[in-house]
Formats: structure tokens, C-alpha cells, sequence
């Protein structure tokens, strides 16, 4: 029984630090030029405004992508809430 403990507690470390590792991936080039609080309020847009064009279930993915190669074109945040959707889409074709 102890092994299977020591077994599940590993296995549970793993899984936290592989997620927390692929968090990190996303918005990597965003927090170049943006605050956290900046790339948080983007995707939330992105998802809200994209979802109709892109799918519900597919904003959250496309705009964690998105919000980097908007980021790497617009380095000023302030820039950045200018674009329309049409323009982040563009910006953001790799990302679907």
C-alpha cells in the first residue's frame, strides 16, 4: 500500500509542474511587452469578441495564441486595444 502512495504522489508532482510548465508557455513573448494584467484582459476580449468567428470552444485556445503574435506586432498595449477582431485573426492565422 505504501508503494501506491508514494506512486500516486509522484505521479501528482509531475502532473502539477508539466502544467505549470505549459502555463508559462502561454503569452511568452506577450509578457515581453505587456503587464499580466494587460495579456489577462486581452485574451478575456479576444475570447468574448472571437468566439462568434472562431468558435466557443476554440476562443480559449486561439486567443492564448493570439495574444503573442498580436504582442510581437503591437508592443504598445494601448496600440494593441485599437485592433479590430478581423485584424487580430489575421495576425493570428497560425493559430487555428
Amino acid at each position: 500500500m505504501k508503494i501506491k502512495k508514494n506512486t500516486l504522489i509522484i505521479a501528482f508532482t509531475l502532473l502539477a509542474l508539466i502544467s505549470l510548465d505549459s502555463c508559462k508557455a502561454l503569452a511568452k513573448t506577450a509578457v515581453k511587452y505587456w503587464t499580466k494584467k494587460q495579456v489577462k484582459e486581452f485574451v478575456k476580449n479576444c475570447e468574448s469578441k472571437s468566439s462568434k468567428l472562431v468558435g466557443e470552444a476554440n476562443a480559449s485556445k486561439f486567443c492564448d495564441c493570439a495574444v503573442d503574435k498580436v504582442a510581437e506586432q503591437y508592443k504598445n498595449y494601448e496600440d494593441a486595444k485599437s485592433v479590430s477582431v478581423t485584424e487580430i485573426i489575421k495576425l493570428a492565422k497560425d493559430c487555428r
